[in-house]
């Protein structure tokens, strides 16, 4: 039955039950809707909000690091002053920990450091300064009556200082207001109000903590909340979220009497509709089929579409000549709620979907386009897109001209692919958009990419992939200098390589890192064996944990011998796992996956500890010898406790060497590197530089080491034949480190030959398998013992 018929029974059988029914049931039905969408809309906006103030966080931060750790940029402070003034920062100051002296400072016009800091302010300043990382205070009153934050590090004997104004938070909670009194509210770590629509509560930092919804912030959770307002004196609902890991917290709050009052305003209108239709039944039948059934049809259409994605304004303007007033005000008002609701989804949906820096979609849309087209059984080609040498864009020309760089570079895969950038239409409608299947490009998120090419766009992937390698490559021009990036692809193909998206993602990801692998700057394709790599490599991930906690890394050692009496003057301790299943198992089968996982600092302190413990065994039962040598990685050097471990190397009976090892870049030594340098130096012990003469090694490293040993590479002294380039370069090497007063060690040395060639050239020590090959401690106790006979005990 149709409506109109519909109402008319109803009007002239049951003109009293309707009435009472439609009484309750619109403010129940559109007061539970309104709850349902307050808690996804505000929940979504806090998120994007703190999403913000997240990203805001991380640019303070890497700003204020990368100024207080690099020396040099303070002499000059123009160049950085639109970065601060970009990031509302007021200025940045070294200070004298202890005194509070100024010594440095790059500030903005008319906004410099105090030259000495109050005892109360430096106080405070020191209370949550570290050195590990920078801290963040909550807000306070600047001299100058503005509310400010400040961001702080202990830099040795320094305190490292800046000053934000809160003005960046007032603006952009200031931006989001809908209702009458919904707003936006934003908190510091302590509660206090950073920004308010009450202006009174921020220019006092109100202290929120007590409010309920607050506490949840404060806390790190995120959720929904209704909670009575003090400012507002009302019952307000929230959706609540941190910024993690400051601990800021956002709020998107609404009383909830506006949510009641549209309730109220629909049972109103509709006791007013169907009291005139009760009336007006028998004598207006006609004009109730074509005047009020007509328009709430419309309606009904409008919201169809609605709830489908399509919000489109509806053209409810037709037939209103003759309808109440409270029909064509309703019709108003849903005309004005679903532009409301096309603005807020554009809003919505930029923040969503959209990435500022490049206009590409971000990983929420790759991860809801790519989702769409695979559930579909849409056959293509993905491909990940790691930028080679944007870090030292980055950090050589700073944070905007590396956004540039990834502009252009979003620009040209476009390009390549034959699309337009995220345009507004796409942010209007990004389910229509996604539901077109067609091509797109993301970004990830810092120098990373993706692509996807539906089968029925592309042309072979090794082509497209091979265009975006020679375009991203291509050198890029920003404000006269000349940059280059290189670019890394993986290429995954559905539903080939995997036909959901996680494993289409890793399918991917595999190729670009075998790609990275390869040299950088290419592309390659997924193939059954990179997964089968992975997983040989994840379980011998697994298993190095696993002989970790197992004790199964133990040091093997390999004695140096003087020339030309063949004396064993020295030990190197080399690593060597013990596999329960494989056997005894060198460095290169498991140091470089030790690395990429991190765990190379633990093994280099295992080895450590354990080689040292043993030669002060060696050296008790009488067995004396110069030196132990160990090699040193940059993580270890990096790691928060080696200087600990440093200190606890006391009243050794032997000499113990540092080896550099041959990944490290020596070239330009500076900031903790140089420090930790000379912190081993002034513990007492010795700097040998490993492996010179390899691709990585020149003099400028060894100006930098000032080693106390210079050690030949063992390709070089392994490849020596008489007269060929590798001899000329050993005794180069030796004269060379003779001129300098530096020690020589050939490593390498596998014939007797080679050792009597070696010791022609004068060179100081020599090690090989010609003399003696690495060995278990019990083994190394033996040789030395057939060397020299039994010891005692000392």
């Amino acid at each position: 039955m149709k409506l109109r018929y519909y109402l008319l029974s109803l009007f002239l059988f049951l003109s009293l039950a309707p009435l009472v029914l439609f009484r309750a049931w619109p403010h129940s039905e559109v007061l539970e809707s309104e709850f349902a969408e307050v808690h996804e809309r505000h929940l979504l906006l806090a998120n994007n909000l703190a999403a913000a103030l997240e990203r805001y966080y991380r640019d303070l931060v890497t700003t204020f690091d990368l100024l207080v750790t690099t020396p040099e940029n303070w002499s000059d402070g123009s160049a950085m002053k639109p970065v601060l003034a970009n990031l509302s920062v007021k200025h940045i100051c070294l200070a004298n920990w202890e005194t509070g002296v100024l010594s440095s400072e790059i500030s903005l016009e008319g906004k410099p450091c105090p030259t000495t800091l109050p005892a109360d302010k430096l106080a405070r300043l020191q209370g949550f300064a570290t050195s590990e990382a920078v801290t963040f205070g909550g807000v306070v009153m600047a001299p100058s009556g503005e509310n400010v934050i400040h961001m702080v590090r202990r830099i040795g004997e320094e305190l490292a200082f800046a000053t934000i104004p809160t003005t960046y938070f007032r603006e952009l909670g200031e931006a989001i207001a809908f209702g009458v009194k919904g707003h936006a509210a934003i908190v510091d770590q302590t509660g206090r109000a950073l920004s308010h629509p009450l202006p009174h509560w921020v220019a006092e930092r109100k202290d929120m903590s007590k409010i309920s919804a607050v506490q949840r912030m404060l806390n790190g959770e995120t959720g929904v909340e209704q909670f009575y307002s003090p400012a507002l004196k009302g019952d307000m609902i929230a959706g609540l979220t941190s910024v993690e890991p400051v601990g800021w917290g956002v709020m998107i709050p609404q009383p909830v009497a506006e949510l009641h009052e549209k309730a109220d305003h629909a049972r109103r209108s509709s006791i007013i509709v169907y009291l005139i239709g009760i009336v007006s039944a028998l004598a207006l039948a006609y004009l109730v089929s074509l005047r009020i059934v007509r328009p709430l049809e419309q309606l009904t259409s409008a919201a169809s579409s609605i709830a489908s994605g399509k919000f489109d304004i509806p053209d409810l303007k037709r037939g209103t000549g003759f309808l109440p007033t409270e029909l064509r005000e309703l019709k108003q008002r849903f005309r004005e709620m679903v532009k409301r609701l096309h603005d807020n989804i554009a809003t919505i949906n930029a923040l969503a979907y959209r990435d500022g820096v490049t206009n590409l979609g971000n990983r929420t849309y790759l991860q809801l386009h790519l989702g769409s087209a695979l559930d579909n059984a849409q056959s293509g080609e993905f491909m990940l897109i790691d930028l080679d040498g944007f870090k030292a864009v980055n950090d050589l020309h700073g944070h905007d001209v590396g956004d540039k760089v990834l502009d252009t570079v979003a620009r040209r895969l476009c390009e390549v692919i034959g699309i337009s950038r995220f345009a507004s239409e796409d942010v209007e409608n990004v389910r229509a958009h996604v539901e077109a299947h067609r091509p797109f490009a993301a970004r990830l998120g810092g120098d990373e990419f993706a692509v996807w090419i539906p089968a029925a766009n592309s042309e072979m992937p090794t082509d497209i992939a091979a265009d975006i390698v020679a375009r991203v490559g291509e050198t890029i021009t920003i404000n006269e200098i000349d940059l280059k990036v290189g670019a890394s692809v993986g290429v995954a193909r559905s539903p080939r390589d995997a036909s959901d998206l996680a494993g289409l993602i890793k399918a991917a990801d595999m190729a670009m890192y075998e790609a990275k692998k390869a040299g950088k700057d290419c592309f390659v394709p997924f193939t059954p064996e990179l997964m089968t790599e992975h997983l040989e490599l994840r379980k011998l991930g697994q298993e190095i944990e696993e002989g970790l906690a197992n004790g199964e890394f133990v040091p093997h050692f390999q004695p140096q011998f003087r020339l030309p009496g063949l004396e064993v003057s020295s030990v190197e301790a080399l690593v060597r796992w013990e596999h329960p299943e494989r056997g005894t198992l060198p460095p290169a089968a498991f140091l470089e996956l030790a690395r990429d996982l991190n765990l190379l600092p633990t093994i280099d302190r295992l080895v450590l500890q354990s080689s040292v413990q043993r030669m002060k065994e060696l050296h008790a039962q009488g067995h004396r010898f110069g030196a132990l040598a160990v090699n040193l990685s940059e993580e270890r050097m990096a790691s928060s406790d080696f200087s600990e471990t440093l200190d606890g190397l006391t009243n050794l009976p032997f000499e113990l060497r540092f080896e550099l090892m041959e990944t490290m870049v020596l070239d330009k030594i500076e900031g903790r590197m140089a420090w930790t340098l000379d912190r081993i130096r002034e513990s007492g012990f010795a700097l040998d530089l490993d492996d010179f003469g390899a691709a990585n090694a020149s003099i400028l490293g060894l100006m930098n080491v000032e080693p106390a040993h210079l050690k030949i590479d063992r390709n070089l002294v392994s490849g020596m034949a008489d007269g060929n380039i590798p001899e000329r370069l050993v005794r180069s090497i030796i004269e060379m480190g003779h001129s300098l007063d530096i020690p020589v060690i050939a490593e390498g040395a596998d014939t007797m030959e080679k050792v009597g060639r070696l010791a022609e050239m004068r060179c100081d020590f020599v090690q090989g398998f010609a003399l003696a090959r690495p060995m278990a401690f019990a083994e190394l106790t033996v040789f030395l013992e057939s060397r020299t006979g039994p010891r005692k005990t000392a």
